[in-house]
């Protein structure tokens, strides 16, 4: 008798397990056993489309991370795809609800001067510089620190991307309607199409000096940029850094006959930065330059702090597709004039200007404005 129960039992829950694959899942047969519905997986393709038009002129990324939140879950609700291939559509299987989604180039591993914060929420997502020791720089501000310059991060995002149950009805129908078919075509949904821009600007700047005979090499630090961003918003956040500058290349004036001057000049530098922290207005004092100066004496060593905030005021809106009459990437520059000509001292040693920093570099401490 026993035996025989078991036998019918068995036979009923092979019955309702064939019912429900066969009619598709469907709510009215749902007796339970829904998780033994394995063969469809109750979800639809959805197709992003990742533009990297706007950021190859840049840099030509090797790879690209994608992550996705399910808006309504609070846990497990992100899944990350990462690809080699930049030229594919990204194809997720996603179940019927609202999503968030965000591409960057790379995986957060592969950068050495970022770090990713928050990637298990979409609106908290973060990237920073890390943070360096200066062997010549440092801070008297608890809140600054002195920040690596980042490398080439680009990213885009996109919000409420909606999967239907009339997608996931249909892709359940012609998954079962190609069962046993060599191919399965399911019909797949392109829901965005993401352009990643740059969210790191490059600054060029220009320190304008008379006597330049007289220069043996320079540092300087821009004080008061922005230490990272947030991912989903790309707006820089409040936290602040210091990026400093030891290597420079030097740049003559022209006299009439073409030749160089080689007086008068410029000291160039480039910094890659996030740009100005979210809490800049755009008045001179929201960031300083500070720069000091080695005469060939190697000993004679001046410094100067100019207000640059105005100068950067419109950092934030550069993203790499700006261009000039020429077509090239534009951008902004930043231009001091040293206040006095450099004084004439005695050569010691090798005349001649050195681009990178030497052993003059002793600690020096400001006091940044609050």
């Amino acid at each position: 008798m026993m035996r025989r129960c078991i036998k019918q039992l068995t036979s009923l829950m092979i019955l309702c397990t064939t019912l429900i694959a066969a009619s598709s899942c469907s709510k009215e047969l749902d007796f339970g056993f829904k998780d033994l519905c394995f063969y469809h997986p109750h979800t639809a393709p959805v197709v992003l489309n990742v533009d990297w038009s706007k950021f190859r002129d840049i840099e030509n990324p090797t790879g690209m991370s994608v992550y996705v939140w399910d808006k309504n879950k609070v846990e497990d609700n992100m899944t990350r795809h990462l690809t080699h291939n930049l030229n594919e559509d990204i194809t997720l299987n996603l179940k019927q609800g609202g999503y968030h989604s965000f591409v960057f180039n790379q995986s957060e591993t592969e950068y050495a001067t970022l770090e990713f914060y928050n990637l298990h929420s979409f609106h908290a997502a973060e990237v920073r510089v890390k943070h360096m020791k200066s062997n010549w720089y440092s801070t008297k501000e608890p809140s600054t620190k002195v920040g690596e310059e980042p490398e080439w991060l680009a990213i885009d995002c996109v919000q409420d991307i909606e999967v239907t149950e009339e997608m996931v009805i249909r892709a359940e129908e012609e998954f079962l309607q190609n069962m046993g078919k060599s191919t399965r075509a399911i019909t797949k949904n392109r829901v965005a199409t993401l352009v990643p821009k740059s969210i790191i600007k490059k600054v060029d700047i220009y320190i304008h000096l008379e006597n330049l005979q007289f220069l043996r090499s320079a540092l300087a630090a821009v004080e008061e940029m922005a230490e990272g961003c947030y991912i989903s918003t790309k707006t820089t956040t409040e936290n602040k850094v210091t990026h400093t500058i030891s290597n420079w290349s030097l740049i003559f004036e022209k006299n009439e006959d073409g030749t160089e001057d080689k007086n008068r000049g410029a000291l160039k530098a480039t910094i890659t930065t996030f740009g100005v922290p979210s809490t800049h207005t755009g008045a001179e004092n929201d960031n300083t330059l500070f720069a000091k100066v080695l005469l060939i004496d190697d000993k004679t060593i001046i410094e100067h702090s100019f207000p640059i905030g105005h100068l950067l005021a419109d950092l934030n809106t550069y993203d790499g597709t700006q261009r000039d009459a020429n077509g090239n990437i534009k951008w902004p520059q930043i231009h001091i004039q040293w206040p006095e000509p450099l004084p004439p001292v005695e050569s010691v040693g090798d005349d001649g200007f050195n681009v990178g920093v030497g052993d003059w570099g002793d600690e020096i401490v400001t006091i940044l404005p609050i």
